[in-house]
């Protein structure tokens, strides 16, 4: 996951749930991003106490070096990962040319419903909590894919 991604997951108060359900794994040069040099701000505090806790891990076999960006593809073509997690819309064109699988923090609501660990309604009520955060096409489109679920 990038710092982006992790970021709006954090304010949007989704975090723990996607990481409850799904083992979410940051770069070292992430977590110095979000929590070694964020100044002790709420969010780095959060994370930290996450990755304190072991809901959220670091993998430290990659040199930190360079920006976290470079760091997720590194460690994505290293290791075995599902995806990679972004909200950044250059680094997922980036993704695209590389064939790399990507998730958005919206595609996480939409895969809790999906995968049977947040109801519709519980998950409309996240996806609103991001949406100052993410924009209003993906909004409209994981909000049908939510509704969606509920109608099956």
């Amino acid at each position: 996951m990038d710092a982006d991604c992790l970021i709006k997951l954090t304010k949007a108060n989704l975090k723990e749930v996607v990481c409850t359900w799904y083992h979410v794994i940051l770069p070292e040069t992430v977590k110095k991003e979000v929590v070694d040099n964020a100044g002790g701000h709420m969010d780095a505090i959060a994370i930290g106490g996450n990755i304190a806790k072991g809901l959220l891990k670091v993998d430290t076999r990659l040199s930190p070096t360079g920006k976290g960006e470079q760091s997720v593809v590194s460690l994505y073509q290293t290791y075995v990962f599902d995806a990679v997690c972004s909200d950044d819309k250059r680094f997922i064109k980036k993704l695209r040319l590389l064939n790399i699988p990507y998730i958005t923090p919206a595609v996480f609501v939409a895969l809790l419903v999906h995968d049977g660990k947040l109801t519709a309604s519980e998950a409309e009520s996240k996806l609103n909590a991001l949406s100052p955060f993410i924009s209003s096409d993906e909004y409209l489109t994981v909000r049908q894919a939510i509704r969606s679920q509920r109608l099956s």
